[in-house]
């Protein structure tokens, strides 16, 4: 029983982790207008507990990409899910207002995107293959995680989305072991959707 929990215990750690601020934010423990915040601080931690548990950049994903494999997947995948977003939108409006582009879109590509990358798609792959997941239990896993980074927004259109957006780039980290070409299809991706209304 105490090696099950010991085989457990990092898995129910980053997930409590993880998603302690979505949970403050909706029961009114802390501010909506905190997430970007909170976000960076859980990024650093779990990055921090990854370095001190002796894994090393590229174990994280973090590496430079060897060759142009990783980047044809991934600007095939964006492709794919720009298409989807022009869908949807005919059929979906939202009331969002747009961000302020000048503040927003810094953040949102160089800092709001690798950071989502890394605590969703990279460390939760460490974490599936310490516990022997399959291929397909991590896609969940991860996709399910970044789903419910977004509960704050209290929009179930945008859970939806961004799990079904988690199932592709989760996928697509099967294959590229990178989060720089998923970084780049994310920040396209959800600036995109910005853009139209759609986030």
């Amino acid at each position: 029983m105490t090696l099950k929990m010991r085989t457990w215990a990092p898995l129910i750690a980053f997930l409590l982790l993880l998603l302690a601020p979505s949970l403050a934010i909706r029961s009114g423990a802390l501010s909506f207008n905190f997430r970007f915040e909170a976000l960076l601080i859980v990024s650093g931690l779990c990055l921090a507990a990854c370095v001190l548990g002796g894994y090393s950049f590229a174990e994280l994903g973090l590496g430079a990409p060897r060759g142009a494999r990783a980047w044809l997947i991934c600007g095939a995948l964006t492709c794919l899910l720009l298409a989807a977003i022009v869908v949807e939108a005919q059929f979906l409006s939202h009331p969002h207002s747009p961000p302020n582009w000048i503040a927003f879109a810094p953040f949102y590509v160089l800092v709001s995107s690798p950071c989502q990358e890394v605590v969703c798609r990279s460390i939760p792959k460490l974490i599936a293959d310490r516990l022997h997941m399959s291929g397909r239990n991590y896609v969940l896993f991860s996709s399910a995680v970044f789903s419910l980074m977004h509960a704050p927004y209290g929009d179930p259109v945008l859970l939806a989305n961004t799990f079904l957006a988690g199932v592709a780039w989760s996928t697509a980290y099967l294959f590229t072991r990178n989060v720089w070409p998923l970084t780049a299809s994310h920040a396209a991706v959800g600036s995109f959707a910005f853009w139209i209304g759609l986030a």
